[in-house]
């Protein structure tokens, strides 16, 4: 397989990072989200939203997300992050959030995920939020150092059906 590379994204990526979106959600999320759910997902919408986002903008219905890389192998992008400061007011200000990871399953365990968290986080104080019945996603973070910190919250983009935890380092 060939290697990665990781690089800021730009607007003309917000194709493909929409693509690795709505599919890593149907790759792994299956099992946590309803069915119907997962189907709803769109491909264009999303490739709006982030063409917005990616030009500084807050897209209509979704909130602006911070920088944002794309993990690259062989010209095609497999992976994405976003990250910044955080959003919760009782972290510290300082910290940093990992606002959203994205792998597609077919590069999984090649080193893409761990690239794209440096690159959104770097290695020091951050947080995020993750699916709290995501077993990969909680070992892969866990690998990296971040561990629940008691804060949890229902995901409302979902009818408050699912739970999210916050994991921080």
């Amino acid at each position: 397989m060939s290697d990665v590379h990781v690089r800021a994204a730009t607007p003309g990526d917000s194709r493909c990072i929409a693509h690795v979106h709505v599919q890593s959600w149907r790759e792994a999320r299956t099992a946590q989200v309803p069915g119907a759910l997962v189907e709803q997902l769109d491909v264009e919408l999303s490739e709006s939203r982030w063409a917005a986002r990616l030009r500084g903008e807050a897209p209509p219905g979704a909130e602006r997300l911070g920088d944002a890389w794309v993990a690259v192998v062989d010209d095609r992008v497999i992976g994405f992050a976003s990250g910044g400061p955080t959003r919760d007011a009782d972290r510290p200000r300082s910290e940093s959030e990992l606002y959203a990871l994205y792998v597609l399953a077919s590069h999984y365990g090649t080193g893409a995920g761990a690239a794209l968290l440096q690159a959104a986080v770097g290695t020091g104080a951050a947080s995020l939020w993750v699916l709290s019945d995501n077993e990969r996603a909680l070992a892969f973070y866990a690998k990296h150092g971040f561990a629940p910190d008691g804060a949890a919250r229902a995901d409302e983009r979902w009818g408050g059906s699912l739970t999210e935890l916050r994991l921080a380092r």
